[in-house]
């Protein structure tokens, strides 16, 4: 690389005006998915890896999309993972401004639903929730049918709110279980 180009700057190099374009349109949805998924140590290394596994395929790809970025920054976040080992996830919950809609308590329960979900249902609903895709475009991304979205989709949904009806109630009974304070 010349020492007056940019890492991310593709002029000059035959062929890479869509690219670029592509690249640019799509970086910010990546680095925020990835930063949902792996530590912030791994960041950079992680949405770098993605790009460069699109870079290779893109000229192949029949249709890039966001979807098709998504499955290929999937398979490096699983790789990472593997890379680092198994380790647990704090479900973020930022992103869908639960604050403004929901109480606090509220929002622990969903949060920790969230986090003892499986990871299949888990990403399943961050796709559908936080990255705002399509059925289809989760289909996609996934390597499922939209049909088997759907079916899981729902199911997911309603393992989640089961967790956090379970969870709301265990908080309901520990507050009835103390004993009353003695006012004076």
């Amino acid at each position: 690389m010349s020492k007056n180009r940019r890492p991310n700057d593709f002029s000059g190099i035959p062929g890479t005006g869509e690219f670029e374009a592509f690249y640019r349109e799509h970086f910010s949805a990546i680095s925020r998915y990835v930063a949902r998924r792996v530590a912030p140590t791994s960041h950079d290394d992680v949405v770098a890896a993605t790009f460069v596994v699109a870079w290779r395929k893109f000229a192949a790809a029949a249709s890039p999309s966001l979807a098709w970025l998504y499955r290929i920054a999937s398979f490096e976040v699983a790789h990472e993972r593997r890379r680092l080992g198994r380790q647990t996830q704090v479900a973020e919950l930022n992103d869908l401004h639960l604050i403004e809609t929901a109480s606090i308590d509220a929002v622990f329960d969903l949060s920790k639903a969230f986090s003892q979900m499986s990871e299949s249902d888990a990403e399943l609903l961050r796709l559908v929730y936080w990255e705002n895709l399509s059925r289809r475009e989760v289909a996609e991304v996934l390597g499922l049918s939209v049909n088997a979205v759907n079916v899981r989709c729902h199911r997911a949904i309603e393992r989640l709110s089961g967790a956090v009806s379970r969870l709301s109630g265990l908080a309901d009974e520990s507050k009835s279980a103390r004993p009353p304070t003695k006012e004076f």
